[in-house]
């Protein structure tokens, strides 16, 4: 890799590691529904869309502004709106309304959407075009190291003290010391364009057909991960079952390793349908297999197979209309509220079957679009 300053890359990654807060709401759905009673678990379900909703109504309006605003102004409008989300609902008290939850979600989810919509073009700014794709893959690693901890600080905040919502202060104060030191560093960004480009800029873009393949490549990616996120705890019917989270997150930061070093080597979109196929093959293991121990190298394998997607679909849209770097990243942040699906589908699924395992049905048909379109854009 060509040499990056430290002082700048070491604040934008920490906002990767912050992005990774939104994805707790999917393992912990399971542990507000025992909350409530079994006529609220529909309403329950739904957790995960109110915070992936406001990425198909904002993402588009948050890169139009970021053309004024700046990426370093957008992500820390995001931070602001993330540590109120996170504190809400531990603020209305334990036991609180389920709307108390809906609410903090949605302002988590608001938070997120600024986020991701800044943080990836900054991280583009001050690395070389060429190692674009290993970069983002990095800052995935940050990402999943956020999801990696949720499980060991669930079960030592249960044991210690007998619920697991004093995680919420915990990741607020960890999104306070990321935005300060954000706001601290000076990073360099491109001059702010006088226009702020609105939705049908981005719309725009699927014109280009490695940008739509590469858009719905995110959608599918984000969908199956919230999928995963919420069906692998069900998959085992025993408490500790959150721990398959801590699995799939610690192989995917394996694989975010193994990919940073591989993607110098081989050519993206390439790499992204070897992992695909072999994804494909892991989903119908969790569809038929019950054993537990195969459950759990399954769901971490899938975890490693998972790492690179998001990284390559972005690299490629990126490289495909370079000067629309901003609306790229709209676009792309947009597709992300494709996640709203799974918590209502899964759930639909879980009711009209009885068993978790049907589920990666769903799945299976994401990673399939994404195996496809890996192929598509490697024969371009």
């Amino acid at each position: 890799m060509e040499k990056v300053d430290r002082r700048l890359l070491g604040p934008v990654l920490a906002g990767f590691f912050i992005m990774g807060f939104c994805d707790i709401v999917a393992p912990i759905t399971g542990r507000i529904a025992v909350e409530f009673p079994a006529g609220s678990q529909t309403a329950v379900s739904f957790l995960p869309t109110m915070v992936f909703l406001w990425f198909l109504v904002l993402s588009a309006p948050f890169a139009a502004w970021m053309n004024r605003w700046g990426r370093r102004k957008t992500a820390l409008v995001g931070y602001a709106f993330t540590i109120v989300g996170l504190l809400l609902p531990y603020a209305a008290g334990e036991g609180c309304a389920l709307g108390w939850y809906f609410a903090g979600f949605g302002l988590l989810g608001i938070g997120n959407t600024a986020i991701q919509v800044a943080v990836n073009p900054l991280l583009a700014t001050i690395v070389p075009e060429s190692c674009m794709t290993s970069y983002l893959t990095v800052g995935q690693i940050f990402r999943n190291t956020s999801l990696l901890l949720l499980a060991p600080i669930v079960t030592g905040l249960v044991a210690a003290t007998g619920s697991w919502r004093l995680l919420l202060p915990i990741y607020a104060g960890l999104t306070v010391l990321g935005g300060l030191w954000l706001r601290l560093t000076p990073v360099p960004e491109p001059p702010r364009a006088s226009r702020a480009a609105g939705l049908g800029a981005c719309f725009a873009l699927l014109r280009n057909r490695k940008v739509l393949l590469s858009a719905l490549g995110v959608a599918c990616f984000i969908a199956a991960d919230v999928a995963i996120g919420y069906l692998s705890v069900r998959l085992i019917d025993r408490p500790s079952s959150i721990l398959t989270t801590t699995g799939f997150y610690a192989c995917r930061i394996v694989g975010t390793i193994v990919g940073a070093w591989a993607l110098l080597r081989i050519r993206d979109v390439r790499y992204l349908s070897w992992n695909m196929a072999g994804a494909l093959l892991l989903t119908l293991v969790l569809l038929f297999v019950g054993d537990e121990t195969v459950i759990y190298a399954a769901v971490g394998l899938l975890g490693f197979g998972m790492a690179c997607v998001f990284a390559t679909f972005y690299a490629v849209a990126t490289r495909a209309v370079p000067e629309q770097a901003n609306e790229v990243a709209g676009l792309m942040i947009l597709a992300i509220s494709a996640g709203a699906l799974s918590g209502p589908v899964c759930g639909a699924i879980l009711r009209l079957a009885g068993n978790p395992h049907w589920g990666m049905l769903f799945v299976a048909v994401l990673i399939g679009y994404m195996l496809w379109a890996a192929l598509t854009l490697n024969r371009k």
